[in-house]
């Protein structure tokens, strides 16, 4: 499943280094998996403590109405944003709230006010809400989808991963005002460089836009689910599944792609870093 701010959209359904890395890393965050596969973090809202889904897609990070309701929140106001579709989302918000997750604790300048239960079903009834990327605002952090943890790196550890890891083009996407905060992945094609959203919330397969299907080897006439191969650089691949629809963005890398990789991603400064991951 695939929940974001920026494209609400469901699905449609190293190592010389890496130990390393864990060695200098300023904090290791623990996703916690339940039996439906879905990620998620102990973490707190203001004083209140819960389970928070993670995903990277999300693009701004949120409560549901009964956490707003516990730490005192009247939800107000309208964030917007689009499902990877097209269709329009607006959400209430809250301001500033302080969320703390293990050792690591941030202002956040606001959270916006999503019911996952009208959006999951019974299911998501065990949430207090979803954080995404911009809890990290500023921050290096490494997806470790394989062993199912997010390191918080630091200027130490990140000089380690780039002496094991490549380079990697990225774009850091500012929708909802500049609110929310996703990573694209840029691949390169005899077109140009097209733009992948790094998805961890995505649990289905992979999206592709129609127009830019033909460029990554895909049948774009297709509808149901195609194997696929994605090189962002020689040496790094990744094999999976995709599903070609009309989208607003090129494509959304889902979870079946992103857990053979680490990516580190330098959330100041725009940069990435990609190894292949021990399964």
């Amino acid at each position: 499943m695939t929940i974001r701010i920026k494209h609400l959209c469901k699905a449609i359904p190293i190592i010389l280094g890496l130990n390393m890395t864990i060695a200098h890393a300023r904090d290791v965050i623990p996703l916690e998996v339940d039996d439906q596969g879905i990620a998620a973090i102990q973490a707190m809202a203001d004083d209140q403590r819960g389970l928070f889904m993670f995903d990277s897609g999300i693009g701004t990070s949120g409560i549901t109405p009964d956490t707003a309701k516990r730490i005192g929140c009247i939800p107000w106001g309208k964030v917007t944003g689009f499902r990877a579709i097209g269709e329009r989302l607006d959400l209430s918000r809250c301001n500033t709230t302080s969320v703390t997750v293990g050792a690591f604790r941030v202002s956040m300048p606001q959270l916006v006010v999503i019911d996952l239960e009208k959006l999951m079903g019974p299911s998501a009834q065990k949430f207090s809400g979803i954080l995404g990327l911009d809890l990290f605002v500023g921050q290096i952090v490494t997806l470790d989808l394989a062993h199912n943890r997010v390191i918080r790196e630091d200027r130490h550890s990140l000089a380690m991963i780039e002496r094991s890891a490549t380079e990697v083009p990225i774009r850091l996407v500012r929708a909802a005002e500049g609110a929310a905060l996703t990573a694209d992945l840029g691949i390169s094609t005899r077109q140009g460089m097209l733009w992948m959203e790094i998805d961890t919330g995505n649990y289905g397969p992979s999206l592709i836009d129609r127009k830019a299907a033909q460029l990554v080897n895909l049948d774009a006439n297709k509808t149901d689910r195609q194997g696929w191969r994605v090189t962002p650089k020689p040496g790094l691949e990744a094999s999976g599944r995709a599903v070609v629809h009309d989208l607003i963005l090129d494509g959304d890398l889902g979870r079946d792609v992103l857990r053979q990789w680490l990516v580190t991603l330098d959330l100041a400064r725009g940069k990435g870093w990609i190894r292949q991951s021990e399964q």
